[in-house]
């Protein structure tokens, strides 16, 4: 992964921590081409509701008779159904193998939301033994099937790599399902994943409003970022054709064109020193804010001369400050004002995310 993005750090311990308590119940979904209203449930809810949420939706326990009469009719979403309320007991006995019976049977009719159910099974080891290959394997086929907690959580599987080798790449292209379908941990992963340079289709743009909707959607580890991103802007806003100077590595008397998000903890300053354009990426995790007076700011840490450290300067200081032609002029001591306030935060909230 990027290597300026470090806050991805935190991020995996967090989502394996959230992994492990939405799968303590099976969570499962539904294709698009799922009847409307079948057991009652909606396509849309077929797509992305919990477990615990569909059971309840079709009225178990008390409704488990007629799923149970259903499903030993042939009804394939009645036997994924029926299966979940063997595997937790949920007004029928709890019985392994009758849950893993009826998950493979509806599993066999395509049905996605049956093949989530067996992949849960082997999982947890439902009346079989733990097969993690053979839940990915599922896994993977429901969500090539349209399920959208199956994307989801394939996704993040291949971040986390707890089960499976990382692979971003992979988990980017299921988080993306994830997250269109509203899944708030896939935007959090997507957004994250769409920062990251080294995958193809880096979008910071796109990446911070996942980011932003992942944290509207109130997911505690979406937060922080969010207000770091917040922050970038306000920064960014007040960066703008200030004097830029580094003395450590010859770099006297440049200004600043743009700066931008990189990811939420990094930001791009784009400099001109006589017609020459240079990058400078501000990894705001190890960086310290200090002022002199109220127009000039010096930050110290990690600052980078180029897009990552391999081949790259790596300046322990950097000097943004009003030229001397500002000085004067009415509010440029107030942008400056600003952009330090902005930097002081930035610097508080990504060390907590370090």
């Amino acid at each position: 992964m990027n290597s300026a993005f470090h806050y991805a750090g935190a991020l995996l311990a967090g989502v394996c921590a959230v992994a492990a308590v939405s799968m303590a119940e099976p969570a499962i979904a539904q294709s698009a081409s799922a009847p409307r209203d079948a057991l009652g449930i909606a396509a849309n809810q077929w797509l992305r509701l919990s477990s615990p949420e569909l059971r309840a939706r079709a009225g178990l326990p008390g409704s488990a008779p007629q799923i149970l009469a259903a499903a030993e009719q042939g009804d394939p979403y009645a036997m994924a159904l029926i299966s979940s309320a063997y595997a937790t007991g949920t007004g029928v006995p709890e019985t392994p193998s009758e849950a893993l019976r009826w998950a493979q049977r509806a599993a066999a009719t395509g049905l996605p939301y049956g093949i989530h159910v067996l992949a849960l099974d082997y999982l947890y080891g439902t009346g079989v033994p733990v097969d993690h290959a053979r839940y990915l394997g599922l896994l993977r086929q429901a969500a090539d099937a349209g399920s959208i907690l199956a994307a989801s959580g394939y996704a993040t599987e291949n971040f986390v790599g707890k089960l499976t080798p990382r692979n971003w790449a992979v988990a980017k292209q299921y988080a993306k399902i994830g997250a269109e379908g509203g899944i708030k941990e896939s935007k959090m992963i997507y957004g994250t994943l769409l920062f990251d340079r080294s995958i193809p289709g880096t979008d910071p743009v796109a990446a911070a409003k996942w980011v932003r909707a992942a944290a509207s959607d109130g997911y505690a580890l979406a937060q922080p970022a969010a207000r770091a991103l917040q922050i970038q802007d306000e920064f960014s806003q007040s960066a703008a054709k200030l004097f830029v100077s580094s003395f450590g590595n010859s770099l006297v008397g440049g200004h600043t064109l743009s700066a931008r998000a990189e990811d939420p903890c990094v930001t791009r300053l784009v400099v001109d020193k006589d017609g020459t354009t240079g990058v400078f990426l501000i990894n705001w995790q190890e960086t310290s804010v200090a002022t002199a007076g109220d127009s000039f700011l010096n930050l110290t840490g990690a600052i980078l001369n180029g897009t990552d450290r391999i081949g790259g300067d790596i300046r322990n200081s950097f000097g943004l400050s009003l030229h001397r032609d500002q000085l004067d002029v009415p509010g440029e001591r107030d942008r400056m004002f600003g952009l330090s306030v902005a930097a002081r935060a930035l610097s508080s909230v990504c060390h907590s995310l370090g």
